[in-house]
């Protein structure tokens, strides 16, 4: 499958410093669908900004991969 129906799930990270603890709150993606065809995913979506569609070949770049 080439093209992959994302989410955007909240995540608290902890922090601590100096003692106190103060959470970090970031995101993080998860894969809810897959499919070879992007406009189905597309209209899966339906323009929401929780989601996202992404190509499996084009997500990452030359730096990100490791050798």
């Amino acid at each position: 499958m080439r093209y992959r129906l994302q989410r955007r799930e909240r995540y608290v990270l902890p922090n601590t410093l100096g003692g106190t603890s103060q959470p970090v709150y970031t995101y993080r993606w998860k894969d809810i669908a897959t499919s070879d065809e992007r406009d189905l995913l597309e209209i899966m979506a339906g323009g929401r900004e929780d989601l996202r569609v992404i190509d499996v070949f084009e997500a990452f770049t030359e730096e990100e991969v490791i050798t």
